[in-house]
């Protein structure tokens, strides 16, 4: 997995891929005055199993990744330093999600929970449980709220699940109920339809939500109801990434 951080102008992307380090191609900003300079990697050791995640804060100066091992990380994406880990779920991490000023962050987590951190310290704030394997995590323009989606687990469908978190509210007063649940049921032909990766929409408009059937679908955040679904893939839909417009 190579990211360039010649586009962190212009992208903060997440990605995915199967090996248990990461290269990053840094240019430094003292040497932009030559015309032919090359871009230095950096390799980042840490992890113990395959990479799950990457993501760039929203400034683009630091770097969190997950993996298998449970253990997420955050580096500085100008020299690769590791700054430190999130210590606590005992399952693979399947994603993460960091707040607009890198205060706080989010993971979802196969042992069926998402969990909320320090960003600076790295204690765990809050445990969000859930019925089945948490699959993906995003944080709601304003970071005042989340979204999670999370597998079917024996009797249970797959949901999409959203929790308020208010910043200026104490986190013992974090409720750890969702304020909705959408319900994903089967197919009418009895099929399973998994969710894979969920966004928010530009002010909060709608969830973006890919399926493991190559379909897209949107729903509104407040009733739950699908507003709308498209099939732009024919299979499963790994991951999305969007710019910072969103458009």
């Amino acid at each position: 997995l190579v990211l360039l951080d010649a586009f962190l102008s212009s992208w903060k992307r997440g990605c995915s891929c199967c090996c248990c380090c990461v290269c990053v191609c840094a240019r430094s900003e003292k040497k932009k005055k030559y015309k032919n300079e090359t871009m230095r990697p950096i390799l980042l050791k840490g992890h113990e199993r395959s990479i799950t995640v990457v993501k760039y804060n929203y400034d683009g100066d630091l770097l969190f990744t997950a993996s298998k091992d449970h253990v997420p990380s955050v580096w500085r994406a100008e020299d690769g330093g590791r700054l430190g880990t999130f210590a606590g779920h005992k399952g693979t991490i399947w994603d993460l999600d960091i707040d607009r000023f890198t205060t706080r962050v989010l993971t979802a987590s196969a042992d069926a929970s998402a969990r909320l951190w320090d960003a600076e310290t790295g204690e765990c704030i809050k445990v969000f449980s859930h019925r089945g394997p948490v699959r993906g995590v995003a944080w709601a323009d304003g970071s005042n709220s989340f979204a999670t989606i999370s597998d079917p687990f024996v009797d249970h469908n797959a949901q999409i699940s959203i929790y308020d978190i208010p910043q200026d509210a104490s986190p013992d007063d974090y409720d750890d109920t969702p304020r909705l649940e959408i319900d994903l049921p089967k197919t009418n032909d009895g099929k399973r339809v998994n969710p894979t990766n969920v966004v928010w929409l530009n002010l909060n408009e709608a969830l973006f939500v890919t399926f493991d059937n190559g379909s897209i679908r949107l729903y509104d955040p407040v009733t739950g109801d699908e507003l709308e679904e498209f099939f732009p893939h024919e299979k499963k839909i790994n991951r999305v990434s969007f710019n910072l417009t969103k458009r």
